[in-house]
């Protein structure tokens, strides 16, 4: 019994030695994106080659480590099971077939490769100097697969530059945008290198670029929620920076997922599979982010309070832009698996990003005065309070109402005060009010109240009764909640610094 027992475990122990001397198809994958085949020689003799992948990555490894017409044997047993992977051998048949001097036959071979898999940097392989020289077919082969730009990639390469320039501008410039500039120019950088990926990919530069082909569906995930905190810095909401984090939460995991496969395109390996990447960029996730925030990004620009003419305009340009960019992705995801879709379609969706950049460089750079509160009905087609009942004998009451309010009560000396509370001071509409500051004022409520407060600072900090008072306390005292827009504010009013201003006026007592 024990003599039967040590020969199983003798028969087990050498069919694991025989095993492992074997190689699996990850390993032999491996060693031909590293190019280590020769370090594999042994081990893929003893391996038995079946599927299609073990198949074509031992023909690589035989054709590099000089055994070509093995190589060929099974190149040709890949294209003949006409597979993922069969223009792939061809290809390569190709490559043994020049390496033997067989320049007709390589020639052949390429000319059956489809446009969409044979490319430029192919064709520029060292097997083919020979072909490159000898035969005008080769030539121009070589140049009908070659990258280039047409009207429509040439036009969304400008504007993605622009992009990139405009979100410089935002982020490290002096845009006249009320708030949220820091947020918008994320949204620009995704779209600029949205479309810069595009680009890449139409014009068949991603053989030299292949690291900017797969970023894409990460900076898709960042545009609906940097729209969102943008819409909240403009209109003056508060948020927390948990509240950020949740939101970014799905942009981070498709990072992480997605990571495996942009280090794979710098040409690092490691090892975690590609499924991975599948899955962090699932279309499927990828519109339903965008339709989630589409929807939230509307709402929010419906809230009434906020109705500051020029800003709401603007944000409803936004909303709308949103809901265009998404319906036009929808459509692209839909309209692929058809049997008569148009890959030029996909240029509908960096159409709409496109407008969206250029949106915002007339909006914010090119017509600046937007953003001081000039009618944007000057650069718009659109009609101020076309609807609105408000007559102008009401209108010029309201204003002195709320004026008496402002002076005598210094209602502005509350720090927490939006349009709404004014409103029910004067018990009037929110819409109303809003009318009236921006048709007597040329600004809106938030810009008005700044300016009484700094008015109301200036008279404080020439008080010598307020002399021991610092000027932080002074500004708190005015109704502003925090030292940033304090001086911010004061410098854009006066022309100094509160603390130079304090200066000045003892100096001339």
């Amino acid at each position: 019994m024990k003599s039967k027992q040590l020969l199983i475990l003798l028969i087990i122990a050498c069919n694991v030695g025989y095993v492992s001397g074997q190689l699996t198809n990850e390993a032999l994958a491996s060693a031909v994106a590293r190019q280590e085949c020769a370090e594999i020689a042994s081990e893929l003799e003893q391996t038995p080659l079946v599927s299609e992948g073990m198949k074509f990555n031992g023909a690589v490894c035989l054709y590099r480590n000089g055994d070509v017409e093995r190589a060929m044997a099974l190149f040709q047993e890949v294209r003949q099971m006409e597979a993922q992977q069969q223009h792939l051998a061809t290809f390569w048949l190709a490559k043994c077939q020049a390496t033997l001097g067989n320049d007709s036959l390589a020639l052949a071979l390429l000319q059956m490769i489809p446009p969409g898999i044979l490319n430029d940097r192919m064709l520029s392989q060292k097997e083919f100097d020979h072909l490159a020289k000898e035969y005008e077919a080769f030539i121009r082969l070589k140049h009908s697969v070659g990258p280039a730009f047409n009207i429509w990639t040439g036009l969304l390469a400008v504007i993605a530059v622009l992009g990139l320039l405009i979100g410089f501008i935002l982020l490290f410039g002096k845009s006249r945008f009320s708030a949220g500039e820091k947020w918008l120019s994320a949204v620009m950088f995704a779209f600029a290198l949205i479309l810069i990926s595009y680009v890449v990919i139409w014009t068949g530069y991603a053989l030299y670029f292949p690291y900017i082909q797969n970023i894409w569906p990460f900076l898709t995930f960042l545009v609906g929620p940097s729209l969102y905190f943008y819409l909240k810095d403009t209109f003056k909401e508060d948020y927390t920076g948990k509240e950020v984090a949740v939101h970014y939460i799905i942009p981070a995991l498709s990072l992480l997922l997605s990571l495996p496969g942009i280090l794979a395109d710098f040409g690092l390996q490691t090892g975690i599979s590609r499924d991975l990447f599948i899955i962090g960029t699932s279309p499927t996730l990828l519109t339903g982010h965008l339709l989630f925030y589409s929807v939230l990004i509307f709402y929010m620009t419906k809230n009434e309070w906020q109705v500051d003419s020029n800003i709401k305009i603007w944000t409803r340009v936004v909303a709308w832009g949103m809901i265009l960019y998404t319906a036009a992705f929808l459509t692209y995801f839909i309209l692929v698996r058809c049997s008569f879709f148009n890959p030029e379609w996909d240029y509908a969706i960096s159409f709409v990003m496109g407008l969206g950049i250029l949106s915002v460089a007339y909006m914010g750079l090119l017509q600046k005065r937007i953003f001081s509160s000039e009618p944007i009905g000057n650069y718009l087609p659109v009609k101020k309070y076309q609807s609105s009942s408000l007559t102008d004998s009401a209108s010029e009451s309201i204003k002195r109402r709320m004026e008496r309010l402002l002076q005598e009560e210094q209602v502005f000396k509350e720090n927490e005060l939006r349009l709404a509370d004014l409103a029910a001071y004067l018990d009037i509409s929110r819409h109303q009010l809003s009318q009236v500051i921006n048709e007597h004022y040329g600004v809106n409520f938030f810009e008005l109240m700044n300016k009484y407060r700094v008015e109301h600072t200036k008279r404080l900090l020439a008080d010598p009764a307020y002399d021991h008072y610092t000027i932080i306390q002074i500004a708190f005292e005015a109704g502003f909640n925090n030292k940033a827009s304090f001086n911010r504010c004061f410098k854009k009013e006066i022309g100094m610094t509160p603390s130079a201003y304090r200066i000045k006026e003892n100096s001339e007592q």
